[in-house]
């Protein structure tokens, strides 16, 4: 009986007591609120890398075709000649797509290329492919660090992209029904027509227009490594950036409003998506700021703090002035 009544009490004191449970349930709390975090970091910072790919790709996909053919393609619609008064040698007759449907065999998409029949030159052209090539899904013009949240995002395209041209430090009017003055743009004074509307060179501060003009690299006389060619964009947050990757005339932006300039939200006026002026500006999901891809195809993570003068500096091809330290 002895020897029984031991075994028990022995027994008894192995158990653990409530609050020691409730001591254990805690630590354990704990060492997942500390540790949740970093995992939470580690895998932004692999998106991210993997995003950074992303516009390496593109930038060596516009480096092999401007090699092809000796300028960089453009924003083009349905035109079959240049334009009366628009006399520039730049233009490019259009094709009814936009910039990036003719660097797709660039950047391993040749078959979605060969699918499409130029010849047509209206929105949308033909295509072989299934799904029509304007509404493929690609990976690559998606960064996995985005997810859309803005009141515009049931109207976004699935196959929209994240990666945008650069008009630069581009007048940009604002829209009608949603005023905002704050950043009329063309700050540097080469880039008056709004919203890149031309298709000349004089009238145009970056890379791209929204019409047909394109530099070639003997335009960038600031130096390649000085200027932006491409950049990211939050989609849902800019109405002309709802469309699909292909569309002609949608996926452009310019430097004019600064980085991560709020236009996500219900706001009004200068924050709504649809205020062209700041909505039409780069954003990212990344934290401090966004990544670019400059002219020597370099991509650069620039600060949402960045000195707006050098940041439209960054954004005009030939403003001529000294860009220095960003």
């Amino acid at each position: 009986m002895f020897i029984f009544s031991t075994s028990r009490r022995a027994r008894r004191f192995r158990a653990f007591t409530l609050i020691e449970l409730l001591v254990v349930i805690a630590i354990i709390a704990v060492l997942i609120a500390l540790l949740l975090p970093a995992v939470q970091q580690a895998r932004e910072a692999a998106r991210r890398t993997q995003c950074k790919n992303n516009l390496k790709q593109l930038g060596l996909a516009l480096h092999n075709y401007n090699d092809t053919h000796n300028k960089l393609p453009s924003n083009t619609g349905a035109y079959s000649a240049t334009p009366s008064g628009y006399p520039d040698p730049n233009f490019a007759p259009g094709s009814g797509a936009g910039f990036l449907v003719h660097v797709l065999p660039f950047f391993d998409q040749g078959p979605l290329y060969n699918s499409i029949n130029f010849a047509a030159g209206t929105w949308p052209l033909p295509s072989t492919s299934t799904p029509q090539y304007q509404n493929a899904i690609l990976p690559a013009l998606k960064c996995p660090s985005y997810s859309p949240s803005s009141v515009a995002a049931a109207s976004l395209n699935p196959a929209y992209t994240n990666y945008t041209a650069s008009m630069g430090a581009q007048a940009m009017p604002s829209h009608p029904s949603y005023p905002c003055t704050v950043y009329p743009g063309n700050a540097l004074g080469d880039g008056p027509a709004g919203h890149g509307n031309s298709y000349l060179g004089n009238q145009t501060s970056g890379i791209f227009s929204r019409g047909g003009f394109s530099a070639r690299f003997r335009d960038v006389s600031d130096g390649l490594s000085n200027v932006i060619f491409m950049g990211e964009t939050r989609p849902d947050c800019a109405d002309f950036q709802l469309a699909s990757w292909a569309q002609p005339d949608a996926n452009w932006t310019a430097t004019t409003a600064p980085i991560n300039y709020d236009t996500c939200g219900s706001g009004t006026g200068c924050n709504n998506y649809q205020s062209w002026n700041t909505a039409i500006g780069f954003k990212s999901r990344h934290v401090g700021g966004a990544q670019f891809l400059m002219g020597d195809g370099t991509v650069r993570f620039i600060s949402e703090n960045i000195d707006y003068t050098t940041y439209q500096r960054l954004g005009g091809r030939a403003d001529g002035n000294n860009v220095g330290e960003f």
